[in-house]
């Protein structure tokens, strides 16, 4: 059984980070995620855990962790209401200053805990850091910056208009728009004055469009370049070939749903805001989609996303072109790969 959450009792002004945990039957990751927080947690800290309603032993894995660390707080939910809500609901009941949104099957590097514990008090309302991609097992390979490599640790006016301008512009990856919750450390005070976004529910980035509602209020975004997570690649869900066009179609449908509610009023932070895609995904990356695409109707329509992403309409029809060599482009992708676990390219992932 979770806890209640209506009661008082634990509220303490000690707790600076709240480390918000959504969880869904992942019980062998998140005992492994637990015991490496535990191992750098100190009484300004709490662990924040929601369920959706795992059918796994979940709850015996938080019972365990209990008894080694007395800032757990465990709240199962009756249904799974979906990563989304469940993350919400983690903010919702955290007692810290600032909470560290964090998937179940990352870690933290170490010392990540005492690095946040003293970047928080500068106060901004979002932090950014950098994370570390890794294997199944958690053997790094390489770091990811989700900035350009040439920008240090700053702060970002983002509710300033040129300097999110410039921001969206040192952009490698949307993982600098908030698309990556374990590198995200927000201010609690600021989430309560949005919340939880209903309308984005049935996208990926619900928490993002309400950090961008911080953007058009007031939102000081501190960049940390230090990699402080360690990210499980090969843990996602659209690692199967057969997912890829979803999986860019859920990133091109939600980021033109977030700059249809955010970026209307201002042309050039809107082409700023939607060029960010082209690095997320380049060239080659697209070449491989369309290679799954099999029918002209199904490409006409990929291929208009593309095109209100601002990607050059002569070299979308060079992509499709290419992606019908398919022993080639499988070829390729499989190097790629392997290049990319020796450390040679440059990761730009969520």
């Amino acid at each position: 059984m979770g806890e209640n959450p209506s009661k008082k009792s634990r509220v303490s002004d000690s707790i600076k980070l709240s480390i918000c945990i959504p969880t869904l039957n992942r019980a062998r990751f998140l005992a492994e995620t637990l015991e490496n927080v535990i191992s750098q947690a100190n009484e300004n800290i709490e662990i924040v855990i929601v369920d959706g309603a795992s059918t796994d032993n979940t709850a015996d894995v938080v019972q365990k962790f209990k008894q080694k660390f007395k800032n757990i707080h465990y709240h199962r939910g009756e249904k799974n209401y979906g990563v989304n809500r469940d993350m919400a609901r983690t903010i919702e009941l955290a007692q810290g200053k600032y909470c560290w949104l964090l998937s179940d099957d990352d870690l933290l590097k170490p010392g990540a805990i005492d690095r946040m514990l003293e970047e928080i008090t500068s106060e901004c309302e979002i932090y950014l850091c950098n994370i570390t991609a890794c294997s199944l097992f958690m053997n790094p390979y390489k770091d990811v910056f989700w900035l350009s490599m040439q920008v240090d640790d700053c702060i970002f006016q983002l509710h300033n208009k040129n300097e999110f301008i410039q921001y969206c512009n040192k952009a490698n990856s949307i993982g600098a728009l908030f698309s990556y919750m374990s590198a995200l450390v927000i201010c609690r005070e600021a989430w309560n004055k949005t919340g939880f976004h209903y309308e984005f529910e049935d996208t990926a980035y619900a928490l993002a469009s309400s950090l961008f509602t911080f953007v058009k209020g007031r939102c000081r975004l501190k960049y940390i370049r230090s990699s402080l997570v360690l990210w499980r690649n090969d843990n996602e869900s659209f690692q199967n070939e057969g997912g890829l066009v979803k999986r860019f179609l859920l990133d091109f449908n939600g980021y033109l749903k977030l700059a249809d509610k955010y970026f209307t009023d201002d042309k050039d932070v809107r082409n700023a805001f939607l060029e960010v895609m082209t690095r997320e995904h380049p060239w080659y990356t697209i070449i491989h989609v369309a290679s799954f695409i099999n029918d002209v109707y199904s490409w006409a329509e990929f291929k208009d996303k593309l095109l209100l992403f601002r990607y050059n309409s002569k070299m979308v029809e060079l992509y499709y072109l290419l992606g019908r060599c398919k022993p080639l482009v499988k070829a390729a992708v499989m190097i790629k790969r392997r290049l990319a676990r020796s450390g040679i390219f440059l990761i730009h992932k969520k």
